[in-house]
C-alpha cells in the first residue's frame, strides 16, 4: 500500500463505525396480534360493576407490525370476528380464542389508502359500521370529510359521499361515529364540537346512493366529552361512546343510551349516562365501541387509540350490559368510586 494511502486506510474504518454504517430498513408485515390480559383494577380483580356495566375482561393488544395501532373504531361480525379501523388506514382483523389468544388476525391497508395520488387526508378513517344481511362497510373520514362503502370482505370500494355541515369544520373533526340501523337509515355524527354540541345526522338509507335523504340534529354529550363512536343495541336504542382528556386525572370515558325515536330533523338529544370509567380503574383513549349477543346477555367491546404513542397502549375491554337495578342481589361489586352510576 503506498504511503500515503495508509492515514486514509486507517481513518475510514474509524468513520464508519462512527456513523454506523449504512443501516438497512425492512419493513415489518407481521400478520400477529398479541394479546396480554390486564385487570380493570390490579387491586379488585374479577369481575367489578361500573355503573350499569359488569367489566368482564381486558386485553392488551400488542404487534410488531409497524402500522398496528391508532384504533378508532371497531365492528363485530356475525362470525364472532372483530374489524377495527386505525385513522392512518389501517384495516385488523381477529376472533378471540379461549387462551387469549387472537384468532385468525390480520393487518392490512384499507383500499384506496395506499394510492399515490392520496395524503394522509384520504386515510384518517374514524368510525365503521357493518349490515350483516349484505356483507357492506361503510366508514367515515374526518380530514377530507366523507362516507366510503366497501364490497364484503373490504375487496373494494362501491362509493363514496363528500361530507359537510353548517359549520367550518376543522380538518381533523369531521364524521367520528357512524351507526346503521336495523331499519336500513344511518346516523352519523362529525367531532366537531360547537356550544357544546355535536353536529348529526339522520339518513332515510344509505348515505352513498343518490335519493337519501339527509336531515340534521344535533347531538349533546355529557359535558366536558366528546363522541368518539356509537353502536346500535337490540332494542333499537343507540349506545354512545364519549372521550375526555384532562389534567390531572387523564383519559375518561362515559357511556350513554339516547333514543333512537329521539331523533328529529332539528331536534337536540342527548343520552343518559349508564356508566363512567376513569382512572384509577384501566382506561386509555377509548375510541371504538361494537357490541355482541352471548347466552348472558348484551356484550360491549370498547377499543383504545393509542396515537401510535409509546406512552399509551391498544386496549380491548369487554363488558356485560346490567339489567336494571333491583333488589336482588348484586351481580357483581361495585368498582370503588362508581358506586353511584
Amino acid at each position: 500500500m503506498s504511503p500515503r494511502w495508509k492515514p486514509i486506510a486507517l481513518v475510514l474504518p474509524l468513520a464508519i463505525l462512527a456513523v454506523g454504517g449504512i443501516r438497512t430498513i425492512y419493513p415489518n408485515v407481521s400478520q400477529n396480534i398479541a394479546m396480554r390480559p390486564l385487570a380493570l383494577d390490579p387491586a379488585y380483580p374479577g369481575p367489578r360493576r361500573v355503573g350499569e356495566l359488569i367489566f368482564l375482561n381486558a386485553w392488551e393488544l400488542r404487534s410488531s407490525n409497524e402500522d398496528f395501532g391508532g384504533f378508532s373504531a371497531l365492528a363485530a361480525l356475525p362470525d364472532g370476528r372483530f374489524v377495527g379501523l386505525s385513522d392512518a388506514g389501517t384495516l385488523i382483523g381477529f376472533g378471540l380464542a379461549n387462551d387469549d389468544r387472537a384468532d385468525r388476525p390480520f393487518i392490512a391497508p384499507l383500499p384506496d389508502s395506499q394510492s399515490p395520488n392520496l395524503s394522509y387526508k384520504d386515510r384518517d378513517s374514524e368510525g365503521v359500521t357493518h349490515d350483516p344481511a349484505s356483507g357492506q362497510f361503510w366508514v367515515s373520514y374526518e380530514a377530507n370529510h366523507a362516507i366510503r362503502r366497501f364490497s364484503p370482505s373490504f375487496s373494494r370500494r362501491t362509493g363514496i359521499i363528500k361530507m359537510s355541515g353548517k359549520y367550518r369544520w376543522p380538518k381533523n373533526k369531521g364524521i367520528e361515529a357512524i351507526i346503521r340501523l336495523s331499519d336500513g337509515r344511518f346516523v352519523a355524527i362529525a367531532e366537531n364540537l360547537e356550544k357544546g354540541l355535536h353536529e348529526g345526522f339522520l339518513f332515510s338509507g344509505d348515505p352513498v346512493e343518490a335519493g337519501t335523504v339527509r336531515a340534521s340534529f344535533d347531538y349533546q354529550p355529557p359535558p366536558g366529552y366528546r363522541v368518539t363512536d356509537g353502536v346500535q343495541l337490540p332494542d333499537g336504542r343507540l349506545l354512545m361512546l364519549n372521550r375526555r382528556i384532562g389534567l390531572p386525572r387523564g383519559f375518561s370515558a362515559k357511556i350513554a343510551i339516547v333514543d333512537t325515536e329521539a331523533i328529529i330533523t332539528g331536534t337536540r338529544v342527548s343520552g343518559r349516562t349508564i356508566a363512567s370509567i376513569g382512572s384509577p380503574l384501566l382506561i386509555d383513549n377509548m375510541e371504538g365501541i361494537a357490541i355482541t349477543k352471548e347466552r348472558e346477555g348484551v356484550i360491549i367491546w370498547l377499543i383504545s387509540d393509542n396515537n401510535f404513542s409509546i406512552f399509551q397502549r391498544t386496549l380491548l375491554m369487554k363488558f356485560r350490559l346490567a339489567e336494571r337495578r333491583s333488589k336482588k342481589k348484586p351481580e357483581a361489586v361495585a368498582a370503588p368510586g362508581f358506586e353511584s352510576l
